[in-house]
């Protein structure tokens, strides 16, 4: 299997924001009737997506660069892999802040929704920031291992 290269991570990106994007749409469009909707807990689903949507946006900076390269990888492969973790803490958090919305017809919640989509398209895999992301595999045949 050949390494992912930046031009797959474009393409990726592209989808993973292209969902929440279009799931926003279905929120609009096909929202469901009054009687079924739970307006009491709007207060709290959207101080809850806040919180989701936050938490997302600082998970997604920094748990990224502690995933470590393994020998059989390569700089693209932990670049990838990277940015495809934040895309997908950032796409999660975006899609409660919608379902929230979907539950309480609350068009307050957009606006969670708005940061986090807003973050996750800030994730571009620009050039500097795939070679920012990308590093060198551990030298060797196998992972390092701390011997006593």
């Amino acid at each position: 299997m050949s390494a992912p290269t930046r031009r797959l991570a474009l393409l990726v990106w592209g989808a993973l924001l292209a969902t929440p994007l279009l799931f926003a749409g279905v929120t609009l469009v096909a929202s469901p009737p009054r009687e079924m909707r739970s307006p009491e807990l709007s207060g709290m689903f959207f101080w809850m997506a806040a919180a989701v949507v936050g938490l997302g946006m600082a998970l997604s900076r920094v748990l990224p660069p502690r995933i470590r390269p393994r020998a059989q990888g390569s700089r693209d492969a932990v670049a990838f892999t990277r940015l495809l973790v934040a895309w997908a803490i950032l796409e999660g958090a975006s899609l409660f802040a919608l379902v929230a919305q979907l539950v309480t017809g609350d068009p307050l919640l957009y606006v969670p929704f708005a940061m986090g989509f807003l973050s996750q398209a800030a994730l571009f895999p620009s050039e500097a920031r795939w070679n920012g992301l990308a590093v060198q595999p551990l030298p060797g045949g196998s992972a390092r291992r701390m011997v006593r």
